[in-house]
């Protein structure tokens, strides 16, 4: 600080003696300058305690000032300077010294009163922003203000909160996305001559996803088929977390990216869509997590198209269990297609079923009539419909009729016996339900006689029928009965005298090699009885048997003979009891270092 004193004097030749300074009421000088010995820059300099070390006189300032250093609030006051001359009158003047004392650099918080400095936040876009701004001291008292950017004022309405506490709450009630990397500054100020004191925040914000699209959405889908879907999201800071979603549920096969710029985010969806997916709502989310109720969605409605589906089922009335020959029967064709279905068939054990009424088969569309049903209607059924993705069949519902036993074709009829020797005669049937019971009778010219089953197992039974006397030949019949009814036609089988049976004949040799041969011949009738067969093979030369084999069946392998050797090979067959009649024939195969079956005699 310096105070000015005019120590000019205007008579010439004068001098100054003394130059006293006096604060306030003070009687005593507080600084002084005495030149009454000597010459001015000679003078004696002296001060009082407030002033020592940080005042001083300077005479060669125009006008002189008093400098005082290191100013405080106690160097407020009046200062009155008393300049004495040698010749002119003594000079006074007196200068009032205000202080002016700046404010404390102020302190930014928020409403919790955290201390905030340089980038504060993230901010959400839409919330509010309470900050306050204090500063102490200053004098006089200082303004409060607050500035957006360098020079807009967007608060000033700060109030004193104690004689050395001013406050300035500012309060943002909505922030939006131009006050991203806002610079906001407190700024206090009590005077002209310092530079204001302030402190300043910038804005750190999140915003929320502005839009979000589908590309693609409206494309046809087939079932099976991979399809793509890509989201973007634009507008969110950081950028949006994209979800997707089939009704409630959440789909994870998606791959996400952001773009560099990181205000765009983009999810490209890969699925497989079925026929369960037609009708349903795909839907892409874009969030911003710190955002709370900021995501923002696009979805749509599937439409799938699918090869038809069907669902074959019986009658709501009708039951599988209860289904008995004669019963009308109808099947329904349950269809889900997308696009619907341009053409329906049926199917009875994969082939074609077409209305046939003379055979009682009605088709409509998605339904089928069987009138009066019988064994031969059983087995497979299955319906079908094509739509423009292919043709569809429905699962096989098998139909099952119940019907009485009837005799199984293709069954042995006719039986050789010998008196006093058992026969073993069996008679199988078909029926549903299977749990059959049997009856046998004996008709003969003397009589029908009721025969005692020998073993019964569901649909086969089987009886041990002896002859006894030659009038015991003749006819067997047998029925069956279940749940359904009585067999209406009985299987018959006759019981004829047993013959031996015939030879064996169409005799062939194979599979030669030098120790081995296989014959094989077409078997004669059996006469009535089973038969079985056996072959010897004799040395030509010697009539020395070599093997002697038995076999069910007319097919022989010889082994373990001798290279070179000529050998006779008979064939028999027989039946128990019935003895053996020979029938030969001879075919001479010559071979070098092979076994000569040189005759072959086969016989019964």
């Amino acid at each position: 600080m310096n105070l000015p004193c005019d120590i000019q004097s205007t008579l010439p030749d004068d001098e100054v003696y003394l130059v006293l300074w006096y604060k306030d009421e003070i009687a005593m000088p507080i600084y002084s300058l005495d030149a009454r010995r000597g010459k001015l820059g000679q003078a004696r300099h002296a001060s009082s305690e407030e002033l020592t070390g940080r005042s001083f006189f300077s005479s060669v300032e125009h006008p002189a000032v008093l400098q005082i250093d290191k100013i405080s609030l106690d160097d407020e006051g009046i200062y009155r300077c008393r300049v004495d001359f040698k010749k002119a009158r003594t000079r006074h003047s007196a200068i009032l010294v205000t202080v002016v004392v700046p404010p404390g650099v102020p302190i930014v918080k928020d409403i919790n009163g955290e201390v905030l400095s340089g980038i504060v936040g993230p901010y959400n876009e839409g919330e509010g922003l309470h900050l306050i701004c204090e500063t102490e001291g200053g004098k006089p008292s200082p303004s409060l203000l607050w500035y957006k950017g360098p020079s807009k004022v967007i608060d000033d309405s700060y109030e004193i909160m104690s004689p050395l506490i001013i406050r300035n709450e500012l309060v943002i009630s909505k922030l939006q996305r131009r006050d991203l990397m806002q610079t906001l500054t407190c700024q206090a100020s009590n005077n002209e001559i310092s530079p204001p004191v302030q402190s300043s925040v910038i804005l750190d914000m999140n915003f929320k996803p502005v839009t979000v699209s589908v590309k693609g959405k409206r494309k046809r889908l087939s079932a099976g088929k991979i399809v793509q879907f890509e989201c973007e999201a634009r507008g969110s800071r950081p950028p949006a977390v994209i979800t997707w979603r089939k009704g409630s549920t959440r789909l994870k096969s998606s791959v996400d990216k952001m773009t560099p710029q990181g205000n765009i985010s983009t999810s490209i969806l890969t699925m497989s869509p079925s026929s369960e997916d037609n009708g349903k709502f795909i839907s892409c989310q874009a969030d911003n997590l710190r955002i709370p109720g900021s995501a923002i969605e696009d979805s749509w409605k599937l439409e799938v198209h699918y090869v038809p589906q069907l669902n074959l089922r019986l009658g709501s009335k009708l039951r599988h269990s209860n289904i008995l020959e004669g019963n009308d029967v109808y099947f329904e064709c349950n269809i889900r297609a997308n696009p619907w279905v341009s053409e329906t068939g049926w199917k009875f054990e994969g082939r074609e079923l077409v209305t046939n009424i003379s055979a009682g088969v009605i088709v409509s569309n998605q339904s089928l009539v069987l009138q009066k049903v019988h064994r031969i209607n059983r087995g497979r059924y299955s319906c079908t419909a094509t739509n423009s993705e292919g043709q569809g069949e429905s699962n096989h519902v098998y139909l099952r009729v119940q019907y009485s036993p009837v005799c199984k074709q293709d069954q042995e009829t006719t039986y050789g016996a010998m008196l006093h020797y058992p026969v073993q005669i069996p008679c199988e049937v078909e029926a549903d339900p299977d749990d059959v019971a049997f009856r046998w009778e004996f008709n003969s010219s003397s009589g029908n006689l009721e025969l005692v089953p020998t073993y019964t197992s569901g649909t086969k039974s089987l009886v041990n029928y002896i002859p006894r006397s030659e009038s015991d030949f003749g006819t067997l019949q047998c029925w069956g009965r279940n749940s359904v009814g009585q067999q209406r036609v009985p299987c018959l089988f006759y019981v004829v005298p047993a013959e031996p049976p015939q030879p064996v004949h169409n005799c062939s040799v194979s599979e030669e090699t030098e120790n081995s041969f296989r014959v094989v011949c077409a078997e004669g009738k059996d006469g009535g009885l089973s038969q079985y067969f056996f072959m010897e093979i004799r040395d030509m030369a010697s009539n020395v048997l070599q093997q002697n084999v038995s076999a069910q069946t007319a097919d022989f392998t010889a082994r373990g003979l001798f290279a070179g050797s000529t050998y006779t090979v008979s064939l028999f067959s027989a039946t128990p009891g019935a003895g053996a009649g020979p029938w030969s024939s001879r075919s001479r195969l010559l071979r070098r270092q092979k076994v000569r079956p040189d005759r072959m005699t086969c016989g019964s």
